[in-house]
């Protein structure tokens, strides 16, 4: 690899974080009307979407890249807003289990409209075929990152 792929390759990982601060920042903008921010968003996506079985605190957790204490503060925040209901797992009291409410399923049907045109204004410089690109490199992207994930969290 020569300088200027390096170069390259260096922009490119600053442009990933830049690229996720603004959606962020829009994201939240548009959460912020309901009283929600991206990490309670992606919070009920992960227990949503990510499971097929109600997961535990942990599990999202590990699914969020983050820690238990902030999974169990954003599930809280959400069940006192109706979104989740959190339940003692009945074979090991210890555990907290999570699932989405019919209070959720209505919130994100009623606002889909809302969010998918958002989601679209984002994306409209794009072309479908560069859509689909773009949604392969950064699922490989994110797989080829998992061991190097997995490694940073052990030191």
């Amino acid at each position: 690899m020569n300088g200027e792929e390096v170069q390259r390759m260096m922009d490119a990982f600053a442009m990933v974080f830049l690229l996720s601060h603004r959606f962020e920042y829009i994201a939240n903008k548009t959460l912020r009307r309901d009283e929600l921010t991206t990490k309670q968003f992606l919070t009920i996506a992960a227990i949503e979407k990510g499971y097929d079985h109600p997961p535990s605190v942990s599990e999202v957790g590990e699914f969020l890249n983050t820690s238990h204490q902030n999974v169990k503060q954003l599930a809280e925040q959400l069940e006192k807003k109706g979104f989740i209901k959190i339940e003692k797992d009945p074979s090991d009291k210890r555990r907290l289990l999570l699932t989405v409410t019919d209070k959720n399923k209505r919130y994100w049907e009623s606002k889909a409209e809302e969010h998918i045109a958002e989601v679209k204004r984002l994306f409209d410089a794009l072309t479908q075929r560069e859509i689909d690109t773009f949604y392969n490199l950064i699922s490989k992207l994110l797989e080829n990152t998992s061991n190097a994930y997995a490694d940073a969290r052990k030191t």
